[in-house]
C-alpha cells in the first residue's frame, strides 16, 4: 500500500436515501445492508480515516429537481428511474450525508461534483481533485456494490497520471493504487453485491479487503 500521505478514502453515495431506514431506496438494500453490516462497517471507515487523518472525497450522485432531464434525448435506464421515482430529491433530507458519516471540509474531505452516472470520475472534477493534492492510493466504500462503487474504482484503476519526461514522452503506465473494502458497500440484491465483491472486485482491485484487515495495515 502507498504511503498514508497519498492516500484517500473516496466513499460513495452514503444519503439517508439508502442508508436510513427510512430512506426512499432503503427497502432495496435492506437485505444486502444487513447481510454486511454495511452501516457500522462504514462508520468504522470514517472513524478511522479521522484517526489516521485521511481525507475522505465524497462522491454524490446528481439529485432530482424540476427540470431534471428536460429535454435530454438519451438519458440512461438508470436516469429515467431515478426520475420517475423522485429518488435523491435536492433539498430532501434523503440526500443529507447519512448521520455519522457527513464530511468535514475543515479537516480536509472534499466533496466532488456530482456524477450523472455511475463513475464518480467522469464527468466530475474528482480526478482532478485528487491529483492536486498528490493522492495516488486510493480507498473505496460506499454504494451501490456493482454500480457506482465499482464503476468509479474500475474508473481509477484505468486512469493514467502523470506526463512523461524526455525519456518517457507519453503517460505513465500506471494508474490509482485501487483498495477495495469488502463490507463497506450494499448492493440491490446480495446475490449482485455478493458477486462485485467475490468475482469481479479482484479482478481490477489490487487489493479487496474488509475494513477491519484494511485498518490493521494501516496501524
Amino acid at each position: 500500500m502507498s504511503s498514508p500521505a497519498h492516500t484517500a478514502i473516496v466513499l460513495i453515495d452514503p444519503y439517508n436515501d439508502f442508508l436510513h431506514p427510512s430512506g426512499q431506496l432503503h427497502p432495496l438494500l435492506a437485505a444486502s445492508l444487513a447481510a454486511k453490516n454495511t452501516l457500522a462497517h462504514l462508520q468504522t471507515l470514517v472513524s478511522t480515516a479521522r484517526a489516521q487523518s485521511l481525507p475522505i472525497y465524497y462522491g454524490l450522485h446528481q439529485q432530482t429537481h424540476p427540470g431534471f432531464l428536460a429535454g435530454w434525448k438519451h438519458a440512461s435506464p438508470l436516469q429515467e428511474s431515478q426520475k420517475a421515482s423522485v429518488a435523491f430529491e435536492e433539498g430532501s433530507w434523503g440526500v443529507e450525508v447519512f448521520g455519522g458519516l457527513e464530511p468535514d471540509v475543515g479537516g480536509g474531505d472534499v466533496v466532488v461534483s456530482k456524477h450523472w452516472s455511475s463513475s464518480s470520475f467522469q464527468n466530475t472534477d474528482l480526478d482532478y481533485q485528487l491529483r492536486q493534492r498528490d493522492i495516488t492510493n486510493l480507498v473505496f466504500g460506499g454504494l451501490t456494490a456493482n454500480t457506482c462503487l465499482e464503476s468509479t474504482a474500475r474508473y481509477a484503476y484505468e486512469l493514467k497520471f502523470g506526463w512523461g519526461n524526455k525519456s518517457l514522452p507519453v503517460f505513465e503506465s500506471r494508474g490509482y493504487h485501487v483498495t477495495m473494502l469488502s463490507d463497506c458497500t450494499a448492493g440491490f440484491t446480495k446475490k449482485a453485491t455478493d458477486a462485485a465483491t467475490e468475482l469481479i472486485w479482484p479482478l481490477f482491485a489490487h487489493e479487496v479487503m474488509t475494513v477491519e484487515e484494511w485498518k490493521k495495515s494501516i496501524a
